[in-house]
């Protein structure tokens, strides 16, 4: 099934002292990362997006806009239903990259921009998927570009209600 749905979303992201990319794997940055001294920055935005459930595999995408600063982006996230916990986010057009979400694990990948690819790591604490039940996702996660300060990010994903109608009618 597929069908257009109002997406809201809200992202909560400072910068924090320590680096994933020194960090040996299967350890964490210290519980002891100080945030910056600068308030975290909030970021609210409601946007039109697609929802698709083949009945194994749900996607959501959406176009990027000139508040994200990845204007003629696409970012779809997606889940195979069997494991809801496991979330990957592309993103492609203007900049293109996969993410992988997965509480309690680190993955690197690469981040293309029209100037140069970049080294990203990802350490995810908290996946929390209810979007087929409550329709809501919730990621609290750390996540480096080599040679830039890591940040510290909370992702909250809404599906609001309106467009519940299958695409086409």
């Amino acid at each position: 099934m597929l069908k257009k749905v109002r997406i809201q979303i809200t992202t909560e992201r400072c910068e924090i002292k320590g680096s994933l990319f020194e960090t040996p794997m299967g350890q964490f940055l210290p519980t002891g990362a100080q945030p910056s001294e600068e308030a975290p920055e909030r970021l609210e935005l409601l946007m039109e997006g697609r929802y698709h459930d083949d009945g194994t595999r749900v996607s959501i995408s959406y176009k990027e806009s000139e508040a994200t600063g990845m204007e003629g982006a696409t970012t779809t996230l997606f889940f195979q239903k069997n494991e809801p916990g496991l979330i990957t986010m592309t993103r492609t057009g203007t900049v293109r990259t996969a993410l992988v979400f997965e509480a309690g694990h680190r993955h690197h990948c690469i981040y293309e921009t029209p100037i140069m690819p970049f080294d990203v790591s990802v350490e995810t604490r908290v996946v929390q998927n209810d979007i087929e039940v409550a329709g809501r996702l919730h990621l609290d996660y750390t996540v480096e570009l080599r040679g830039a300060n890591a940040e510290h990010t909370r992702f909250e994903m809404k599906l609001l209600p309106d467009y519940q109608r299958p695409l086409g009618q």
